[in-house]
């Protein structure tokens, strides 16, 4: 049975939500226009009513704890099903205006053009203007309703996080590479003996730049997938890409970069967010993200 206490406390869990998010209790109150004493106030009713410590305070702001996590997990559920609540309106039409999304070369490439097209068969009247980078783009500059970020860190009040997407990357070959060459051992025979090639966006990563720094035969980087992909398939190189790029005639190599993963961000202008064409495009590109 709802009561008063039960709506109190779904306030809350929205509220711990939030916190696992932006790591600060008073960004929350910013974001959802309220004082800090109130977060404070439902936060700590929360913990008393479940028994638990949820919250860690720290110099650098909040975070929660392990226990909290699992219960901000089992939130990110219910908020999914509010939006698409918010999304359930019969009259496709009202869905009608500009909408500005920043996007890096590694997503847009990504996009189909099948999932375009019903994209707008369904809303006629939306229009994307989406200004696309080889690394993250400059959103703020920009004043973008919408941007996907990699393996960047940002720390704004104008912008919040909607959704986010690791894309685990590996090693692929092709036959002809790997019986001529052989297979690497180990990250230092990939270094010493191996000719590479990758991805731009792939630099950002820790454990591939180290292999881009030290590598005797680095052959090239590019913002193409095709590009790469071509080379790969010609037995020129091994080459890094995102695990789900699954593309016949090539052999992934899984184990030398192990854990090692592009990280995607879908953040939105706080101050455009809850207009109806942001939110269905933000829906657009977080099921994009979530099928990459």
């Amino acid at each position: 049975m709802i009561n008063k206490r039960s709506l109190q406390n779904l306030t809350a869990l929205m509220m711990l939500l939030e916190i696992d998010k932006c790591k600060s209790k008073r960004k929350v109150a910013e974001n959802i226009n309220t004082s800090i004493d109130t977060v404070n106030k439902y936060l700590r009713n929360l913990e008393q009513n479940m028994g638990l410590q949820l919250i860690i305070n720290n110099t650098s702001g909040c975070r929660l704890t392990s226990r909290a996590q699992k219960i901000a997990e089992k939130m990110r559920d219910i908020s999914d099903i509010l939006e698409q609540i918010y999304l359930l309106h019969p009259e496709n039409n009202r869905y009608k205006g500009d909408v500005s999304v920043c996007l890096p070369q590694v997503v847009s490439s990504r996009i189909s053009p099948q999932s375009m097209r019903d994209f707008f068969n369904e809303y006629p009247e939306l229009r994307i203007n989406a200004i696309t980078a080889i690394d993250s783009p400059d959103y703020e500059k920009q004043g973008a309703d919408l941007a996907i970020v990699c393996n960047s860190s940002y720390d704004t009040k104008h912008y919040s996080c909607l959704y986010k997407k690791q894309m685990p990357l590996g090693l692929f070959a092709a036959p002809d590479y790997l019986q001529k060459y052989g297979r690497p051992a180990d990250i230092k025979d990939l270094i010493s003996n191996h000719r590479i090639a990758g991805l731009d966006i792939c630099r950002n990563i820790d454990d591939w730049r180290l292999v881009v720094d030290k590598a005797r035969h680095c052959l090239f980087n590019t913002n193409s997938d095709e590009t790469l992909v071509n080379a790969l398939k010609s037995g020129m190189c091994i080459g890094i890409m995102p695990q789900n790029k699954n593309i016949e005639g090539l052999i992934r190599i899984d184990e030398l970069l192990e854990g090692s993963s592009l990280n995607l961000d879908l953040i939105a202008n706080n101050n455009t967010k809850n207009i109806p064409r942001v939110r269905i495009v933000a829906d657009y590109y977080r099921n994009l993200l979530a099928m990459m």
